[in-house]
């Protein structure tokens, strides 16, 4: 196992191996990217530069990052998510069986889905999906290069204390219409396409660990969407079922990484939105989905959306089961005036009393299973982030957060 003793710091809440919480402070993968790797990007798309072009300012981004998360002492230590121009991209349309359509004509889109309605509404276009045309297959890592330009910065004693994200396997089959997903020379059926999709994700994670990856993200606000009114009632309109589709999305999760090794650590993001300039798409309590997200899922850690009224309280927590984590998204990457520390610690405080509670344990049995981060990432897309928030200001979130759980975890 690749220990994360490398680090001695008092934010690490143990070595990562099947359900320890890696740290205490957090963060969730996406960073402020620099000018010269978003004008890269932009030149790369309209065909000046090449891909090996854009890789050259693409590592160097990510070594001078990894530089500055260590100087601030930031964990885990992420690639910024500079390796991809979007966080959903890089993986679909690199598996045999799927074409990148770009942008996302409205004959394909599901616009009962939140991100789609908020950007029809706002006159946009959703950016990018991968369409399935035919049986899926791993043909190649869609993600070794990119684990390994971040790897890479770093001596492999170091490697523990990094963290990979991927997106989740329902990802397009919620944004594109019914039927639309995948074509019916691939598949009859969702269960068959799911199934297969499981199978190469199952074969990507293999991998990724085999060249040293411990701690593994999946990023999903799919599954916050559940907790909006408006979009059941948009999804029952359009004939579907939505609690079926929850029952199914959740079981895809699961079967995507039930073969992952015991010392792999895998957490799940799920937030409502982090569009360009931080959009969101949707609100509600996590209480509609609570009970069967945390009952169901294999995942050992929830990072969970907490900045404002949006997600509700923490009351859903009551149904976290024992010896699993929750990272709670307490401070904001939507906005850069630094959160009052008194009050962020407070809200620990009430959230882990919940969960304490709900589990039938001391508060501080709760509390070893609680961490604190962000509620997003600061740039998911490659034109993105909060106005106002800059390098500066995010590494003073990130700093925030590191003091929080330094006086809640001493």
């Amino acid at each position: 196992m690749l220990a994360t003793s490398a680090f001695p710091n008092i934010l690490e809440a143990g070595n990562m191996g099947n359900t320890k919480l890696p740290f205490h402070a957090d963060h969730i993968g996406s960073l402020i990217r620099p000018v010269s790797l978003s004008q890269a990007q932009k030149k790369a798309d309209e065909g000046s530069i090449s891909v090996a072009d854009l890789q050259v300012v693409q590592r160097a981004a990510i070594a001078d990052i990894v530089q500055k998360q260590l100087a601030n002492g930031v964990r885990a230590i992420s690639s910024g998510e500079y390796d991809r121009k979007y966080y959903f991209s890089g993986f679909f349309e690199k598996l045999a069986g799927f074409r990148e359509v770009s942008p996302v004509p409205w004959e394909l889109a599901r616009v009962s889905a939140p991100p789609i309605a908020a950007l029809k509404q706002a006159g946009q276009q959703y950016p990018m999906a991968a369409v399935c045309d035919g049986k899926i297959r791993r043909l190649e890592s869609p993600y070794m290069d990119s684990w390994k330009m971040l790897r890479d910065t770093l001596p492999r004693e170091k490697w523990g204390a990094c963290k990979f994200t991927m997106p989740p396997p329902c990802y397009f089959h919620l944004r594109l219409a019914k039927g639309k997903c995948y074509s019916p020379e691939a598949y009859s059926n969702d269960g068959d396409f799911f199934a297969d999709l499981a199978v190469a994700y199952q074969q990507e994670i293999q991998a990724l660990y085999d060249e040293g990856l411990r701690n593994l993200q999946i990023d999903d606000p799919t599954l916050a969407y559940f907790c909006s009114d408006e979009m059941l009632a948009a999804l029952e309109a359009e004939g579907e079922d939505p609690e079926a589709l929850f029952t199914q999305y959740l079981q895809a999760h699961n079967d995507c990484i039930a073969r992952r090794p015991a010392d792999m650590h895998i957490g799940l993001h799920i937030c409502r939105g982090n569009f360009a300039k931080s959009m969101h798409f949707s609100q509600g309590s996590y209480e509609r989905i609570a009970a069967r997200f945390f009952s169901t899922l294999d995942y050992d850690t929830f990072f969970l959306e907490y900045d404002d009224a949006r997600s509700g309280g923490f009351e859903p927590l009551r149904h976290l089961p024992r010896e699993k984590n929750v990272v709670l998204g307490v401070v904001t990457t939507k906005d850069p005036t630094l959160e009052d520390r008194d009050q962020v610690k407070q809200r620990v405080v009430e959230a882990a009393r919940i969960v304490a509670a709900g589990q039938g344990v001391s508060l501080e049995e709760a509390m070893s299973h609680i961490g604190i981060s962000p509620q997003c990432g600061f740039s998911s897309m490659a034109v993105g982030g909060a106005d106002g928030m800059t390098e500066v200001k995010m590494f003073e979130k990130l700093k925030l957060v590191q003091d929080i759980a330094r006086e809640l975890w001493p």
